[in-house]
C-alpha cells in the first residue's frame, strides 16, 4: 500500500474512547471527518461490541475522527494486527469540515 500518513477512525481508537491507547504513544494531530457508508455493530460483549463500516458513496455520512501522523508507517501493522480478522484497511476519501477531502486508511468490514 501507498505510504498514506492518516488513519480515519470511527469507533473506539478515537481520542477519549476505549482504545485510544494504541494511538496515544504516536505523536500526531487529530482532525475531524466523515465517510459515506454504514456504521453496524459487529458481536457484542462487555462493551457491547464493536462499530463496524462498509463504505457506500450513497450511504449515510459516517463521522469520525483523522490521525494525521508521519510516523503511522512505523505502526500500522500493530494497528492491523489490534484490528484483527473482521476488518480490512483500505485508503478511501475522507471529507474535512471544510469541504475539501484527504486520502486515509481506514478499517472497514470484510
Amino acid at each position: 500500500m501507498k505510504n498514506i500518513k492518516n488513519l480515519f477512525v470511527y469507533g473506539t481508537l478515537q481520542k477519549g474512547k476505549q482504545h485510544e491507547r494504541i494511538l496515544g504513544n504516536i505523536q500526531g494531530k487529530w482532525k475531524k471527518g466523515y465517510v459515506n457508508g454504514k456504521l453496524h455493530n459487529i458481536s457484542s460483549g462487555q462493551d457491547y461490541g464493536y462499530p463496524g463500516l462498509k463504505l457506500d458513496p450513497k450511504g449515510s455520512k459516517v463521522y469520525g475522527m483523522i490521525f494525521q501522523s508521519k510516523d503511522l508507517k512505523n505502526y500500522i501493522k500493530k494497528i492491523d494486527k489490534f484490528e484483527g480478522n473482521n476488518y480490512k484497511r483500505v485508503i478511501s476519501k475522507v471529507y474535512l469540515e471544510d469541504g475539501n477531502f484527504i486520502n486515509s486508511y481506514l478499517y472497514e468490514t470484510k
